[in-house]
């Protein structure tokens, strides 16, 4: 298909959509983190043995969660250094729901005040429209927070510590 000329800024503006972009990958790499633990945890020799490919293919980021926090839960007696997993699992929770903020809901500059805003619903006990600034500064938070979780999984995994890429 070829022959589309979006306009600049289309749907919203440029930068922010360069910042959701940042977000996307890096939680992409976080998922395949989360996927290659399950696997070393489980016991496989193979970097990603297919058997623990064939389960994490075939399970929601959050059911992922769930085993690689059983995992961490059986194995901590046996590998002392797994005894911070609470922690990881809770930072990896929340960079999945602040990832889903952007991903899963509409951005759009609002034409009266030039502002980019997300909108969203919330249902829970009552119908809550809420409505969002999004801040250049706040999609750079996010994609932070959810590098960090990944050096914090890989350090609880293997013991080995990265600085933040901003740090390097």
């Amino acid at each position: 298909m070829e022959g589309y000329n979006f306009p600049d800024g289309w749907p919203a503006p440029s930068e922010h959509l360069t910042e959701v972009g940042r977000i996307s990958v890096l939680f992409g790499m976080l998922e395949s983190s989360v996927n290659l633990s399950i696997s070393k945890l489980s016991g496989y020799d193979g970097a990603l043995d297919w058997r623990s490919a064939v389960v994490t293919a075939h399970s929601n980021f959050k059911q992922r969660i769930d085993i690689l926090e059983t995992l961490c839960h059986e194995l901590k007696d046996d590998y002392s250094h797994l005894s911070n997993y609470l922690q990881v699992i809770k930072i990896i929770r929340k960079v999945q729901r602040l990832r889903n903020k952007y991903a899963h809901n509409a951005m759009s500059v609002n034409p009266e005040s030039g502002i980019v805003e997300t909108s969203y619903l919330s249902a829970r006990g009552k119908m809550k429209p809420v409505v969002e600034e999004v801040t250049i500064h706040e999609l750079r938070e996010v994609s932070a927070q959810i590098h960090i979780a990944m050096i914090d999984l890989h350090l609880l995994i293997t013991q080995v510590k990265y600085e933040p890429i901003w740090e390097r």
